[in-house]
């Protein structure tokens, strides 16, 4: 049964959230590349700045719609999985379970879920006035440049001194100072998170396939939990991380009390990795007993 809860990373609703943040990407590059920091503006970038907050607000409201959707989604989806797969190998229900959980599942998971993209989406706000500011000082004479990424100060100041150890007119480091920004442009790497750098489409790819994938996940535990089922099997696909791979189709149990399998402590992708694709499935004894009889 593994392998059909990994028919389910809601693969549309990812490329939705995708396609979004790609497309604001975009627009803001676009903006960013229409600061000229050899005719600098002070009205122009006031102007840009606006502009990209607005598609910052616009991008948190898109954001949240796509939580609250996808989240729901992708929980019903793994749940109704692991009813099907529960019924099959004969489970009943535990009375005593409170359905609530599942609502509470969903809603812890849309709240992490919008966190992880509003953040994020400071982040890109974030590193626009930075970009603003850089180029704003770069035109103005090259003065010192604080209070921002450390790297960014680092290279340009090597770029200043570069150019008075030379003896070379100030505009040729403008010229290098423009050429580095417009690269950090090209890569779009406007999120900072962790200590790394993402573009926002790479960033939103990911945030949509771990959180969604932890959402079923839980919704497997759950129904397991509501329907007295301890067993779970873990998925296998080919080639597998050395994080994953001594877990791959392996037989776990959620309380850590059968006889023969250890307990779950590594749940995909929580304990694992981001863009971790493998999953859990309920199990039983006789599927277990079966399934060597066929093998």
């Amino acid at each position: 049964m593994a392998e059909r809860t990994g028919l389910i990373p809601l693969r549309e609703k990812v490329k939705e959230l995708e396609r979004v943040y790609g497309r604001v990407q975009k627009e803001i590059a676009s903006e960013l590349f229409s600061v000229d920091i050899m005719d600098y503006r002070e009205m122009k970038s006031m102007k840009v700045q606006e502009r990209i907050d607005m598609l910052i607000k616009k991008l948190n409201r898109m954001s949240i719609r796509w939580v609250k959707e996808s989240v729901p989604a992708a929980y019903k989806k793994s749940y109704v999985v692991a009813k099907t797969s529960l019924e099959i190998l004969g489970a009943k229900k535990d009375a005593l379970f409170n359905a609530q959980k599942h609502r509470l599942s969903i809603e812890d998971y849309i709240e992490k879920t919008m966190k992880d993209l509003v953040n994020a989406n400071q982040s890109i706000k974030n590193n626009v006035n930075m970009y603003l500011y850089l180029a704003r000082r770069a035109s103005a004479g090259l003065m010192q440049i604080q209070q921002f990424d450390p790297m960014d100060e680092a290279v340009i100041s090597k770029i200043i001194t570069d150019t008075m150890e030379a003896g070379r007119e100030r505009a040729y480091a403008s010229n290098r100072i423009y050429d580095y920004l417009r690269l950090k442009l090209l890569d779009g790497n406007f999120i900072d998170k962790a200590g790394r750098n993402y573009n926002l489409r790479s960033y939103s790819k990911m945030v949509a396939r771990t959180r969604l994938r932890e959402a079923q996940t839980e919704a497997v535990e759950n129904m397991c939990e509501q329907y007295d089922n301890d067993l779970v099997q873990w998925s296998k696909h080919a080639d597998p991380c050395p994080i994953c791979a001594p877990h791959e189709g392996k037989i776990y149990s959620l309380s850590g009390k059968h006889p023969v399998y250890p307990q779950l402590i590594v749940r995909p992708p929580r304990d694992t990795h981001p863009n971790c694709e493998h999953n859990i499935s309920p199990t039983s004894e006789v599927a277990i007993e079966m399934r060597k009889k066929f093998h």
